[in-house]
């Protein structure tokens, strides 16, 4: 089995070390390098084309998002997550359109990050459970201002809104005075709509169209 190639980029040694551990001891992850300078990563990136970057946003010098655009130039096929302690949703915003595939907050539990790194590896994109929310409410606020209007229906706008409020299907369908069925049909026809897989790969969409700044 081929295993998952990985390169981490993070200037605080310790937690950069943790990392790395914890994917070395998965049986289809392997690292392949790590920096805690983002210059100095690029260059090994581009010499090594790791299937997966897993980069920290702060840093001195070069930050993440910049590093992101150099690692899209010198490896375009890796695919790269943003691992931070950071949860502003315009930096998921900033980042995602920069080209990033997944947001992971380096709060989160070990398998948020494994399963950021096997889906961005599968070409999906990532995001935390707890980044979601505000991203999905951002997207309901635009989809009523801008274009979405022609493409979405009021009803699914309202879906949009629950979903942003962290509502369960169960719960939707209290809120609207629909069955749990139709708010299925609604949110497959959202998905439709923005070809997407799930609830994280659709605001990533709409992240990379520019539906969202």
């Amino acid at each position: 089995m081929k295993k998952i190639s990985t390169y981490l980029i993070d200037d605080h040694h310790v937690l950069r070390q943790a990392v790395v551990e914890m994917l070395e001891a998965e049986e289809d992850i392997a690292v392949v390098g790590q920096s805690g300078d983002a210059r100095a990563g690029i260059g090994e990136i581009e010499r090594l084309r790791p299937d997966v970057v897993v980069l920290d946003l702060k840093m001195p010098g070069m930050g993440g998002l910049a590093a992101i655009g150099e690692i899209m130039k010198s490896a375009p096929r890796t695919g790269i997550i943003i691992f931070t302690m950071y949860d502003n949703p315009a930096y998921v915003w900033e980042t995602t359109n920069a080209g990033a595939s997944g947001y992971v907050l380096k709060s989160a539990s070990k398998e948020d990050l494994l399963r950021a790194v096997r889906a961005v590896h599968a070409g999906a994109g990532y995001l935390q459970a707890e980044i979601t929310k505000p991203l999905l409410r951002r997207l309901a606020q635009d989809a009523r201002s801008a274009g979405q209007k022609a493409t979405l229906t009021s009803r699914e706008l309202q879906v949009l809104e629950c979903l942003a409020e962290g509502q369960s299907n169960k719960v939707i369908a209290y809120t609207l005075s629909v069955t749990e069925d139709t708010v299925k049909a609604h949110l497959k026809s959202l998905y439709g709509k923005l070809d997407a897989s799930d609830r994280a790969h659709a605001v990533a969409i709409a992240l990379r169209q520019q539906l969202i700044e």
